[in-house]
């Protein structure tokens, strides 16, 4: 089996200007069954898995292209508090 880095399996695609790419090690990952997607949490931005939709732009045998900024946590989940 292949080795790859994290960032070549999920690479960041082409936000708006302001969005930060995933570089860096990821702390969680959740899925929402209300958002029917799945968040990596990296630091306090979260990112959400693009889906395949059968474009030719995806590698085979995977069903995400990348990844995109989603924004911070806590614009996104209210619900959760900062806990130190």
């Amino acid at each position: 089996m292949a080795r790859h880095r994290f960032t070549e399996l999920f690479p960041t695609l082409d936000g708006d200007d302001e969005s930060s790419p995933l570089t860096g090690n990821v702390d969680s990952v959740h899925y929402s069954y209300h958002s029917r997607a799945v968040f990596l949490l990296a630091g306090e931005t979260v990112y959400e898995l693009v889906p395949a939709t059968g474009d030719a732009t995806a590698t085979p045998g995977r069903w995400w292209l990348g990844v995109v900024e989603a924004g911070p946590w806590y614009n996104i989940w209210y619900d959760i508090c900062d806990v130190e």
